[in-house]
C-alpha cells in the first residue's frame, strides 16, 4: 500500500475518505435558480467530477440548501443525480429546504428517516471506522425568508449522547458553519446557538473535523478545539466582502467540494475544483524546455 506520510501521520489507499457537496439550490427541471444559475448542471457536472475523480471515496456529505426553495421536484430531481454515487450518500438539510419534503424525497437514503430528534433530520453512521455525525440546522424558515440556524437543545442533547457513545474519530457535517466568518449579511444568518455547540465539542476530545456549507467560501477556524472548514457552493458562490454593509452578492466564481481523508486518528481537508483547468502538465517536462533568466 503506497502510503503519504508527514511526521509521524501517514495517509494511504486504506484511509477513510469523504467528499462533500454542498449547497446545490436546485430548482424543478428547466428552472434557472435565482432566474440565471442553471444549478441543475452544475450540480450534474459535480456529481460527474467526483464519479470520475474520487470514486473511491466511502461516503458522500451532502451538506444543505439541496433545494433553493424546498420544491418536491427539485428533491425529486436531485435524489435522481445523487443516486449516481456508488458509495452512501448522506443528507442533510440547510435554511433553503424543507425538512419534511426533504425526508420524503430521500427516505431510501442512510440515515435520513431516522428521528432521533423531532422535526430534525440528524443521524449517525459508523464508515470505515469513523463516526460520521450529520446534524440539521435548519429552521424550516423558507416561507418567512428567515435563514438563520439553529441546532436546538434537544439536538445537542442527542449530538452530546452520541459522541459519549463511541471512541471513533468522529466527522461533523452540518449546513451552517459554527463560527462568525466577516462577511455580515452571511453572519446575520449565522448560527445562534454556535457557543451551546462549541462547548458540546470541547467536552470530546475524538472529534477530527466539523464540516458545513452555507457561506459559499472556503473558511476555516476552531471551534470547540476541533477544526471547522466551510467551502463553496456547486454553483454560485458568495463575494468576499469583508467590508463593513458590504452588499448580499454572488459570483460565479469556480464551483467546487471537499475531500476529507482520515488516517492515523487524524483529519486532512482538500477543497477541489468541479471544472478542468486544463491538462495537467509534469514540472519535469517543463523544467526541461525552461530558459535560464539571463
Amino acid at each position: 500500500m503506497s502510503l503519504l506520510c508527514g511526521g509521524a501521520l501517514c495517509y494511504g489507499a486504506a484511509m477513510p475518505k469523504f467528499a462533500q457537496i454542498t449547497d446545490l439550490h436546485l430548482r424543478p427541471p428547466g428552472v434557472l435558480t435565482l432566474g440565471t444559475v442553471d444549478a441543475d448542471q452544475f450540480v450534474t457536472d459535480a456529481v460527474s467530477a467526483l464519479v470520475t475523480r474520487h470514486g473511491d471515496v466511502d461516503a458522500v456529505l451532502v451538506t444543505g440548501d439541496v433545494a433553493d426553495l424546498g420544491e418536491e421536484d427539485a428533491y425529486s430531481r436531485a435524489a435522481m443525480l445523487l443516486s449516481r454515487f456508488s458509495a452512501p450518500v448522506f443528507v442533510m438539510p440547510g435554511n433553503h429546504d424543507r425538512t419534511a419534503a426533504l425526508r420524503d424525497a430521500f427516505s431510501a437514503f442512510p440515515g435520513v428517516a431516522d428521528a432521533p430528534v423531532p422535526h430534525k433530520v440528524c443521524y449517525a453512521r459508523s464508515v470505515g471506522g469513523v463516526s460520521v455525525i450529520a446534524l440539521d440546522t435548519s429552521m424550516d424558515g423558507i416561507e418567512s425568508l428567515s435563514h438563520g440556524g439553529e441546532l436546538g437543545t434537544e439536538q445537542l442533547e442527542w449530538l452530546d449522547a452520541t459522541l459519549a457513545q463511541t471512541d471513533e474519530p468522529a466527522l461533523i457535517a452540518m449546513h451552517h458553519p459554527p463560527f462568525a466568518t466577516g462577511i455580515g449579511f452571511m453572519d446575520e444568518i449565522g448560527l445562534g446557538d454556535a457557543a451551546a455547540f462549541s462547548a458540546v465539542l470541547a467536552k470530546h476530545n475524538h472529534v477530527r473535523r466539523v464540516v458545513c456549507g452555507h457561506v459559499h467560501r472556503v473558511i476555516m477556524d476552531t471551534v470547540g478545539g476541533v477544526p471547522a472548514l466551510a467551502i463553496p457552493g456547486v454553483a454560485h458562490q458568495v463575494e468576499l466582502g469583508l467590508v463593513p454593509g458590504a452588499p448580499a452578492n454572488m459570483v460565479m466564481e469556480p464551483p467546487a467540494y471537499g475531500i476529507h481523508i482520515f488516517g492515523e486518528g487524524r483529519a486532512i481537508s482538500h477543497v477541489g475544483y468541479v471544472d478542468a483547468f486544463g491538462a495537467p502538465a509534469a514540472f519535469s517536462d517543463m523544467a526541461a524546455v525552461a530558459e535560464p533568466a539571463q
